[in-house]
């Protein structure tokens, strides 16, 4: 229909000037007493009614095509907005530890400018080039030389406007690259302001996005000296096109072959031909930016998640046991294994611990039980059957985690605790946060529940940001505890309130703990000792103990030393 309404458009702005040139015959013959009055003023009527109802169709078209452009508008911005959603939210996490933020973003952004280019397209392009055509051959017809310059020069247009694009789309998706970059240097800093400031980082920041904006600045004055060089060029093309017309139809007037009404037929046209293709030129310019930012998307689209659900997966139902059996892994693209044939089984209700110096696997092992990776050998087993058969969101479902660095939106503190189970009620809500040892501290702020918590929780403590944590994941009443350094960046104080919500949510459950400090896994049922990625030693809390050249009592040995006691504190 846009098609359609386009086509019409373009044929009604060609016949307007015919019904300008008829008006300016009938006053030419009448002057000049070629006609009567009676018969002009006949004549000038009906000419009158056809222009008002030409102009009236063109409002009545304009109006539908606009109406259709805006539809046309709304599905495909909302389309490509939730094709950018689902695959986001359903790619693997080896994807988000390689790439910026900021530049998902940046390409996400690309959609508004696609579809504002598809909106230009629609809404008065498509008229302009049937308009192109159509005037073309009037011009053949009327004034044939007149009609063969105009044939030549507003093809070269479009051929000129997109040898321009050729040339400048290797600068503009530079150009777009370094946009990327820098919206990727300004999220990390808004999101690790806290952090950077912390370590006077300000000014390394600013350098890294003042470099990127440089290079972005010098690639930009090449691409757009270019534009303004060939646009010059157009603008001397056609500026002898219309000197030409005008001087043929001049000369066709004084040889007697045209009336007054043909040199305006001929002058409008020629110059409306001129003004018309102007605007379809920039399109085809902006297209290049289209072009590469349609590219990005594209780019962005195409990935895949490398964990994906068979098609045979079913709903997990309660945890009895959990088993690594014989698990390697390495990381996308390294060759070092993080894991080496890891296994152990842990039955429903007891507590594992996993220990050992940073970097030896255990966080590795969580993210595999968590099903963000897939083993490179070996099987994780959940009911004796592998994690493979179940959905990945049954499986994340039964399962609470609570992270040393805890996320939290920002949204208020009820919100927050409320995502963990989007039915619970205010109360239960509550009912959580005296559970977690949180509810004291969240009925001292002034908005208490409604209180905001800033971006990643910056406007808590870190305590506080851990019993808001335990909250969520106590509302969640998971069947399955996860527990990575929750307490190790807490002072003595608040890692007494969160180890107390901690005990409450492990209460009967089946728990995996990740600690630095062995004094808060020596209740654990089992305790695995963790280096460069193998188990070199597992036991109880004592028996691992009594092994005097053992690495679990070396560490346990020198966290009681009062030097490391303070240093720790």
């Amino acid at each position: 229909m846009i098609i359609v309404s386009s086509m019409v458009l373009g044929l009604v702005s060609t016949i307007i000037p015919y019904v300008s040139k008829g008006v300016l015959d009938v006053l030419s013959r009448a002057l000049t007493h070629r006609i009567s009055h009676d018969v002009a003023i006949s004549r000038l009527i009906d000419l009158f009614v056809i222009f008002a109802s030409l102009r009236v169709g063109i409002v009545a078209l304009s109006w539908l095509q606009e109406r259709q452009a805006d539809t046309l508008w709304l599905n495909t911005v909302s389309t490509l907005r939730r094709r950018v959603f689902d695959t986001m939210s359903g790619l693997s996490l080896d994807y988000y530890e390689r790439t910026r933020a900021g530049d998902v973003m940046d390409r996400y952004g690309a959609i508004t400018q696609i579809t504002m280019w598809l909106t230009q397209l629609t809404e008065g392009t498509l008229a302009g080039i049937l308009q192109l055509f159509f005037g073309i051959a009037v011009l053949l017809i009327k004034a044939p030389l007149v009609g063969l310059i105009m044939a030549v020069v507003i093809p070269y247009n479009l051929y000129a406007s997109f040898k321009t694009v050729e040339q400048t789309k290797p600068k503009r998706r530079a150009w777009h690259r370094l946009m990327g970059t820098m919206a990727g240097i300004l999220n990390e800093m808004v999101s690790q302001i806290a952090t950077i400031r912390s370590v006077a980082g300000e000014a390394r920041v600013k350098a890294r996005f003042e470099d990127a904006q440089r290079e972005w600045w010098e690639i930009r004055t090449v691409e757009m000296g270019l534009e303004r060089r060939d646009g010059a060029w157009l603008n001397l093309v056609n500026s002898v096109a219309i000197i030409s017309s005008v001087t043929l139809a001049s000369f066709g007037a004084l040889a007697g072959g045209m009336t007054v009404g043909d040199i305006l037929l001929v002058l409008t046209l020629s110059q409306s031909l001129i003004t018309a293709v102007q605007p379809i030129a920039r399109l085809i310019n902006n297209t290049a930016d289209v072009d590469t930012a349609a590219e990005r998307l594209a780019d962005l689209l195409a990935n895949t998640p490398t964990v994906v659900d068979s098609p045979d997966a079913v709903a997990l139902g309660p945890v009895r046991s959990v088993e690594f059996r014989d698990v390697s892994f390495a990381y996308p693209g390294k060759d070092v294994l993080s894991l080496r044939n890891i296994s152990f089984r842990l039955e429903a209700g007891k507590i594992l611990a996993l220990v050992g110096p940073s970097g030896s696997g255990k966080t590795t092992m969580v993210k595999l039980l968590l099903r963000f990776y897939d083993p490179t050998a070996g099987q994780i087993l959940i009911n004796d059957r592998d994690i493979r058969d179940y959905t990945q969101i049954s499986l994340r479902s039964a399962m609470g985690i609570v992270l040393q660095d805890v996320a939290l939106f920002n949204e208020s503190i009820e919100q927050n605790i409320g995502f963990a189970r989007p039915d619970a009620g205010r109360e239960d809500v509550r009912e959580a946060a005296r559970a977690a040892h949180a509810d004291a501290f969240i009925r001292n702020l002034p908005d208490q529940y409604e209180t905001l918590v800033g971006e990643r929780g910056i406007r808590l403590s870190g305590g506080e940001k851990q019993r808001v944590a335990i909250a969520r994941a106590l509302l969640r009443n998971p069947e399955l505890i996860i527990l990575d350094e929750a307490t190790s960046a807490l002072d003595s104080e608040s890692e007494r309130l969160v180890q107390q919500g901690l005990d409450r949510l492990m209460e009967g459950r089946t728990a995996i703990v990740i600690a630095h400090r062995l004094s808060t896994v020596a209740n654990a049922d089992t305790i695995i000792v963790m280096q460069q990625g193998r188990i070199i030693e597992r036991g109880t809390h004592q028996s691992l103990i009594a092994r005097r050249d053992g690495l679990y009592a070396r560490l346990h040995s020198l966290q009681l030393m009062p030097s490391q006691e303070i240093a720790t504190a």
